[in-house]
C-alpha cells in the first residue's frame, strides 16, 4: 500500500515538471520583445483574420482594456492608459499612444475560433527613457598653482542602465569627469556618449580656464581709472581756458575796432564850442585833447585856456605887512 502511494507521488510529480516545462517552452515560442521610447507608440495585433476569429481579448498583466466580437474591437477606459488606446486601421488590432516607462510589462492577447482555443500571444514591451545627453561644466580656479579645476557630469535620463565614455582631451568611462586645466593650455574639446541596449546619444562641450579676477588686479584697474579721470579733468580744464582766453582775446580786439570806428576818445575837448570858434592854429594841430598847448592860444587871448592854466592872484596884504615883504603868487587863506 505505502509503495503504491509513493509511485503514485512520483508520477505526479513527473507530470507537473513536464507539464510546467511544456507551458515555459510554448511561452517562450508565442513571446515578442519590443522595445520603445518614451513617447512612441505600440500597436498590439490580434494575430489572426477576422474568418477565423470569434472572439478575442488585450490585457495588460491581469487587467483587460479591449476585446473582440462581432468582427468589432471595443476599448474599455483605463486609468492606467488615461485616454491613450486606440483602434487600429485594420480593426484587428489595438494602439498604445506616448507610451510611459509605467508602461514596461508584459501584454497578452488570446483569441477563440468556433470550438476552438488559440495560442495566446505574449508581447514584452520595454520603455526606455530618450537618451538626450546633457553635460554640466564647472570649474574653479586655484591661486597656488595657478590651474583651474574642471569638473563635468554627463546625463541622459534616469535609466540605471545608460553607460557613459567621455573621449577627446581626456578619455574616461562614467558619468562624471574631473581634471585640472592651465590657462596656457587654452580651449579643448571633449564628448560624452550614452548607450543603452538599443540606442546611443551623445554631445560636445568645450572647457576653456578662465582665471577668476584677482584683488591685485581690481586695485590696479581702480588706480588706472582713478589716473584716467584726473587726465579727462585736466583736459577738460585745459579746453575750457583756452576758450576762455579766446573769447576774451576776441572780445577786447572787438571793443578796440568799436571805439576806433567812433572817432572819439576819452579825453575829448570838454568845451568843444569853444575851440570850433576861437582855434587859430594850424589844422594840423589836433584840438581834441583836454591838454591843449597854452602858448598856442596865447597870443589871441589873455584868459585860460586849458584845464591847467596858471591861476595868479594879486597878493592881499595881511594888516601890518607891506607888499615888499611878500614874493608868494598864492593868496594866503586865513
Amino acid at each position: 500500500m505505502g509503495y503504491n502511494n509513493g509511485v503514485h507521488v512520483l508520477y505526479s510529480g513527473a507530470m507537473l515538471l513536464v507539464l510546467r516545462y511544456g507551458v515555459c517552452v510554448l511561452s517562450e515560442e508565442n513571446t515578442v520583445i519590443e522595445n520603445r521610447d518614451v513617447g512612441s507608440s505600440l500597436t498590439l495585433p490580434l494575430g489572426y483574420p477576422k474568418e477565423s476569429v470569434t472572439f478575442g481579448t488585450w490585457k495588460f498583466i491581469d487587467v483587460n482594456f479591449a476585446t473582440y466580437t462581432n468582427e468589432k474591437v471595443t476599448i474599455y477606459k483605463q486609468l492606467h492608459f488615461n485616454g491613450r488606446l486606440k483602434v487600429g486601421s485594420d480593426n484587428l488590432s489595438v494602439e498604445v499612444t506616448n507610451l510611459q516607462l509605467q508602461d514596461s510589462g508584459l501584454y497578452y492577447i488570446s483569441a477563440l475560433k468556433p470550438k476552438e482555443q488559440l495560442p495566446t500571444k505574449i508581447i514584452s514591451l520595454t520603455v526606455h527613457a530618450v537618451l538626450t545627453v546633457q553635460i554640466e561644466s564647472n570649474q574653479t580656479w586655484t591661486e597656488s598653482k595657478n590651474m583651474c579645476k574642471i569638473d563635468l557630469r554627463c546625463r541622459a535620463g534616469e535609466d540605471q542602465s545608460v553607460s557613459y565614455t567621455w573621449s577627446g582631451f581626456k578619455t574616461q568611462t562614467g558619468p562624471e569627469l574631473s581634471f585640472t586645466l592651465s590657462e596656457e593650455q587654452g580651449e579643448v574639446t571633449l564628448s560624452c556618449t550614452a548607450a543603452t541596449s538599443n540606442r546611443t546619444d551623445s554631445n560636445t562641450t568645450r572647457v576653456k580656464c578662465t582665471p577668476t579676477r584677482r584683488p591685485t588686479d581690481t586695485k590696479n584697474d581702480s588706480i588706472f581709472m582713478g589716473y584716467l579721470w584726473i587726465a579727462a579733468g585736466g583736459g577738460a580744464a585745459a579746453v575750457l581756458l583756452i576758450a576762455i582766453i579766446l573769447v576774451s582775446c576776441w572780445w577786447r580786439s572787438h571793443k578796440g575796432k568799436s571805439i576806433s570806428e567812433s572817432g572819439s576818445t576819452v579825453y575829448a575837448d570838454v568845451n568843444p564850442d569853444y575851440s570850433i570858434k576861437n582855434d587859430k592854429r594850424p589844422d594840423s594841430i589836433n584840438v581834441a585833447s583836454i591838454y591843449e598847448t597854452v602858448d598856442e592860444l596865447r597870443t589871441t587871448s589873455d584868459k585860460p585856456q586849458t584845464l591847467y592854466d596858471k591861476v595868479s592872484f594879486a597878493p592881499r596884504l595881511p594888516p601890518g605887512h607891506s607888499s615888499s615883504s611878500s614874493s608868494s603868487p598864492y593868496q594866503m587863506v586865513l
